[in-house]
């Protein structure tokens, strides 16, 4: 077979593996909508990716022998169970310790084990943390969208190091970033789980325990919805039939997952070329510079808004985050950041600020008064078709709350922050 012809083969073989997986996303929506299982609690109260608020702390309230679940510490060990933690005692540097007991533990979210020392590696707040009185003790990371710190990983696995296991808990089982780990391995000094995986098979084991038509139940069951929505993961029949049919054209389901990331990046590079073109027009262009940051690729990837009188400014305009990650899990926004520590910058009222850097931001808004956030699936969708009605409606939208708020601040701020000579 030649090259052309093979390629014709390869791309048909392509189009129909994505015309089934097709059909079967469709069904599964369906039967999620006949089932009511678009209405999410956690999802109506915008909660679902607050990984203290909602995560950490629904997960410690399971894990607490004494929680208000009253099943003592049944889902405890279901969960020691799913992590492959040692059920027996265990031997270290030729001392027995014994293994953790369930029954005794404490659970703290947000435990303190000191202040941050990089020096050292030591120090921080452990995002879900157990005890039992002989002192074993287990660590959970808990990462939904949020970056790494410093020695983050390092600094816990150095606590109560002999007696401690760290578990980094992320929807798909992902690594910690090398300046969070240092020379650390995992699956030897931690150890990577997943909500896609353990947590949901923990979460289905305990429903097993619980009476039905009781209201623990249905939290439970709501959570994994929600689990499920953030790992973009089906029912089990549905993924099964899907597994199947991408195990039998397996060459063209690799090639798929090798590009999908590539192919996000470039629906996201054309929407801030598009961003950057509009506010280029809208914006004048005698008194603005406007400019790409960051590439897409990388976790925070903005468009800097720089006034031409000030080349080397004390403050920008920016916008932020065209990754579909960074801040605030990833919801755009505009806003001014803090180049060099302008003192009129710093006297900014706190109510609109992120971070030391961020301050006065504004998060764009849907008609709806919804967030806008490239990694949702409904945005990338719209991203998809720039002809659309829906992309030109999204690209209006965060061009006229860009526009706003830069021609709001020129009239607010003093005028002398705008000039190279300011002290």
């Amino acid at each position: 077979m030649n090259q052309i012809n093979k390629t014709k083969v390869t791309t048909q073989k392509l189009k129909s593996l994505l015309l089934i997986t097709g059909r079967i996303v469709d069904y599964h929506n369906k039967l999620t909508i006949a089932k009511g299982e678009h209405f999410n609690l956690f999802s109506v109260l915008k909660i679902e990716t607050r990984e203290d608020k909602t995560h950490s702390a629904f997960l410690a309230e399971l894990l607490n022998p004494n929680g208000s679940h009253q099943m003592g510490d049944i889902f405890l060990k279901l969960f020691l169970n799913v992590v492959n933690y040692e059920e027996d005692s265990i031997e270290k540097n030729n001392i027995l310790y014994d293994a953790f007991n369930s029954k005794e533990a404490l659970v703290t979210t947000e435990f303190y084990i000191g202040k941050v020392d990089l020096k050292n590696e030591t120090g921080g707040r452990i995002d879900v943390f157990l005890k039992d009185k002989a002192g074993n003790t287990i660590s959970i990371e808990n990462k939904i969208y949020a970056k790494d710190q410093l020695k983050q990983i390092k600094r816990y696995f150095n606590y109560n190091h002999l007696k401690n296991k760290v578990f980094y808990l992320t929807l798909k089982g992902s690594n910690p970033e090398k300046n969070s780990r240092l020379n650390l391995k995992s699956g030897e000094h931690f150890y990577n789980i997943s909500y896609r995986e353990h947590i949901v098979e923990w979460l289905e084991l305990c429903l097993k325990e619980v009476p039905n038509f009781s209201g623990l139940r249905e939290a439970i069951n709501q959570y994994i919805l929600l689990i499920k929505k953030l790992t973009n993961t089906m029912n089990t029949e549905n993924e099964k039939e899907l597994l199947e049919i991408m195990m039998a054209n397996i060459e063209e389901s690799k090639f798929i997952a090798d590009n999908y990331d590539k192919a996000l990046r470039k629906l996201r590079h054309n929407f801030r070329e598009n961003v950057i073109e509009v506010l280029r027009m809208r914006l004048n262009e005698s008194n603005y510079q406007i400019d790409a940051g960051s590439p897409v690729k990388n976790k925070f990837s903005q468009i800097w808004i720089r006034l031409r009188s000030n080349p080397n400014p004390y403050f920008l305009f920016g916008v932020e985050s065209f990754s579909g990650a960074g801040l605030k899990d990833g919801d755009m926004f505009v806003g001014i950041i803090s180049v060099k520590g302008s003192p009129i910058v710093e006297k900014l009222p706190d109510e609109n600020r992120i971070n030391n850097s961020w301050r006065q931001v504004h998060f764009f808004k849907t008609e709806k008064l919804n967030p806008i956030n490239l990694s949702h699936n409904y945005t990338i969708k719209i991203l998809n078709n720039k002809d659309s009605k829906e992309y030109k409606a999204l690209l209006n939208t965060c061009c006229n709350q860009i526009v706003k708020f830069v021609e709001d601040y020129e009239r607010k701020l003093p005028k002398e922050l705008f000039y190279n000579n300011m002290e």
